[in-house]
């Protein structure tokens, strides 16, 4: 396909997802490219079932040879950001306790952390997450009550 068949092409799948009522509100999230009949989806959006429908709708149009869904899903967000702060020592419990949030790939941060460098390295960690595009980080230090010997 040449470049004016691609951009044909990328045309008729953004409309497609466009008209799909579930990602009209989230569709300047997402981002559709063609290259000779291959459609790449990349963005955010709100669950796994509207990722697998995207790339359902995608793959309907006539010309569309391949997809690669790099979708993520705010649930995805989430459940590798809990597991990577699960896996730091000073992050997870009982250490510290920290609830996360993602609405349309903007992380929010709530709960306490041990001290300020915890609170930072979570924020940190946050922002290296595929997919998060803000966080707001509302984690409070909290010392944590040292026990008599």
């Amino acid at each position: 396909m040449n470049a004016v068949d691609d951009a044909t092409l990328r045309a008729k799948v953004e409309e497609r997802l466009y008209r799909y009522d579930p990602l009209r509100v989230n569709f300047h999230l997402i981002r559709v490219d063609a290259q000779d009949g291959r459609v790449i989806l990349d963005g955010v959006v709100p669950s796994t079932a509207i990722k697998r429908m995207a790339e359902t709708l995608a793959r309907s149009i006539p010309g569309v040879r391949e997809v690669q869904n790099d979708l993520v899903a705010d649930p995805e967000i989430e459940a590798e950001l809990g597991l990577r702060l699960a896996a730091d020592p000073e992050l997870s419990p009982p250490q510290a306790r920290v609830l996360v949030t993602s609405v349309q790939g903007d992380v929010t941060l709530v709960g306490w952390v041990p001290n300020e460098a915890s609170r930072q390295r979570a924020e940190q960690i946050a922002r290296s997450i595929r997919g998060v595009r803000n966080v707001v980080n509302n984690l409070r230090v909290k010392a944590m009550a040292r026990r008599a010997a």
